[in-house]
């Protein structure tokens, strides 16, 4: 077992997950539709789609597209890059998509068919901001918000010297957000923040937690209890914290996940993608394949699940690329 508090089921080796009382009939995974998916992002799914049919529960994948924290840097507004569109708002490259969220999962659809095809699971994608307007979800939210000093700590005291609060609002008048977030009111149940969109008029954002809302992406697994989940299952890169961080990510999620709902699933690490000497590959660092590179991605699917049902008999902290 990981050396994580007692009260945290967080392990790369299945055999632990297999071991617990497992509470819940299915298997999470989600991924953040920002910019071209990687193979890493694949092999995550693949490992979630083995874990579910081991543990004979449904498979709960979901786009996180209402995650802000994306888009900090990116140009919607060159001038002010803090002003930005959210994933459920943003255009999509191609027309025919309603929103960038929509092609993203698309684009994969054909590697999820592939899994599907080996293995005893169904796979329905779905996007957080189906979420928005489900009670137990505005509740699980509300909880995080009107307890911001015992989230800030999660972070080690550093989330609110950037940040307001991990929700922002969506500006009715111009459709933007800012990165700052917004402060939340328990008497009207709102968020509020000012827009900084200088081309807009409106001078002020605000909405109530069933509106459209972006959330900083660690708040995102508050779904999962109210979704029936037993096991969430991250990448490789959830299980180390940075170099100027305590808290590994997926220790932040845990005890985000409690402070918003008094539980948390168990959760499982997938393997890391690496080079052959070992050095981890990754999206981020423009490092290692992309969706794009793969010719047949339902057959890929097939093959990769099929492996990652095998890796599951050993505990797996890293996977050379050609391996897959």
């Amino acid at each position: 077992m990981s050396d994580f508090p007692e009260r945290f089921v967080i392990t790369s080796d299945f055999d632990e997950v297999e071991a617990c009382e497992l509470d819940g009939g299915s298997v999470a995974v989600g991924f953040r539709p920002s910019g071209e998916l990687h193979v890493g992002n694949l092999l995550t799914l693949a490992y979630s789609a083995a874990v579910a049919d081991r543990l004979g529960l449904e498979l709960d994948l979901m786009c996180c597209d209402t995650d802000w924290s994306a888009h900090i840097h990116e140009h919607d507004r060159p001038d002010n890059n803090r002003v930005m569109k959210l994933f459920f708002e943003r255009s999509a490259e191609d027309s025919s998509y309603g929103s960038v969220a929509e092609q993203r999962v698309d684009e994969i659809r054909p590697f999820l068919e592939g899994l599907e095809e080996e293995l005893d699971v169904e796979v329905d994608p779905g996007f957080l901001s189906d979420l928005q307007g489900d009670e137990e979800y505005a509740e699980a939210l509300r909880n995080v918000l009107e307890n911001m000093e015992a989230f800030d700590g999660i972070f080690g005291g550093g989330f609110r010297r950037r940040y307001v609060s991990p929700v922002v609002p969506v500006c009715r008048s111009c459709g933007f957000s800012h990165a700052k977030g917004g402060a939340f009111s328990s008497e009207t149940g709102e968020v509020v923040a000012a827009c900084r969109n200088r081309e807009c008029s409106e001078g002020f954002m605000h909405g109530g937690l069933d509106d459209e809302i972006g959330v900083y992406y660690l708040v995102d697994p508050v779904r999962d209890p109210s979704r029936d989940v037993a096991v969430h299952v991250f990448g490789g890169d959830y299980r180390d914290a940075k170099k100027e961080q305590k808290t590994s990510k997926v220790e932040k999620v845990a005890k985000i996940t409690e402070l918003a709902n008094d539980e948390t699933p168990a959760y499982f690490l997938a393997p890391m993608i690496s080079d052959e000497d070992g050095k981890p590959l990754s999206k981020s660092k423009n490092t290692g394949k992309t969706v794009s590179e793969i010719d047949d991605l339902k057959q890929y699917g097939k093959e990769l699940v099929g492996k990652a049902s095998e890796w599951l008999e050993d505990e797996k902290k890293y996977l050379p690329e050609h391996r897959l």
